[in-house]
């Protein structure tokens, strides 16, 4: 663990700094055993043993001056509200044809926590809020032909939003799926245009073939046609005229010689 603070921006160029904490149970003090160091002066404290830590503990920074007296800070924190996690380790995915399942394991604390004592979040193209009660597991959506991607996950205590680092990135998927993808598109594309471009010959054709053979008009047939037959002859109007119909005379002339 490492503890840090600043100097003072009216602090003496002598000044020095140390740090002493103090367990909530025991009451045992104990002052920093390794010094962070800038310029010569402390300027932070790593612990390497935090057995000696309890739950609440006391933390303060006095100074020292020859010319002036430095104000001490002081503050109680407990080791949950100071403790940053490291990042999960040990990520697996393993992938069907519609999900990936991407697991970790939690990251190492001071003390055994349960799952749900962490939250996560999951770089994936966009942050994913993942909840340790998941089990440190999510399912990720990617259908094939898959296209390539990363992950990365960081946590944190469930109720305090303190996130450690990002995990180191894990790929999977495959860097010619997109091209794959392309691909489909390109051939659904070009079997459209042959398909319109085909109906079109055709249309044409079909169309020129009519111009060349013109339809021979049909005989009409007044048999069957669907038009109105002329009406019943009058056979009056031939009958023949006045007088045909009488008995004619015949005149006979004979030459008389005498």
């Amino acid at each position: 663990m490492n503890c840090t603070w600043a100097k003072g921006p009216v602090a003496p160029g002598d000044v020095q700094y140390f740090l002493y904490i103090r367990d909530s149970k025991r009451k045992r003090e104990r002052e920093c055993p390794h010094y962070i160091q800038h310029l010569g002066t402390h300027v932070g404290c790593h612990l390497h043993n935090l057995s000696g830590l309890t739950f609440r503990n006391y933390f303060l920074v006095n100074g020292t001056s020859q010319a002036a007296g430095i104000q001490f800070f002081d503050s109680v924190l407990s080791t949950k509200e100071i403790e940053r996690y490291g990042p999960p380790a040990n990520i697996t995915i393993r992938c069907n044809a519609s999900h990936c399942l991407i697991r970790w394991d939690k990251p190492r604390t001071r003390r055994a926590l349960s799952h749900s004592e962490f939250q996560y979040q999951l770089d994936i193209q966009r942050k994913i809020d993942v909840s340790g009660d998941l089990e440190n597991q999510y399912h990720f959506p990617s259908s094939e032909p898959r296209a390539k991607h990363v992950v990365k996950i960081r946590a944190a205590d469930a109720r305090i939003p303190h996130w450690s680092a990002w995990s180191q990135p894990v790929e999977f998927g495959s860097e010619g799926a997109d091209g794959s993808l392309v691909h489909v598109y390109l051939l659904v594309v070009l079997a459209t245009l042959l398909c319109a471009l085909g109906l079109g010959f055709l249309f044409k054709r079909v169309l020129g073939l009519h111009r060349l053979f013109p339809a021979v008009p049909q005989i009409k047939d007044k048999l069957t046609d669907n038009h109105q037959v002329g009406g019943p002859v009058t056979w009056e109007e031939f009958t023949p005229g006045a007088g045909k119909g009488d008995t004619e005379d015949i005149l006979t002339v004979e030459e008389v010689t005498g």
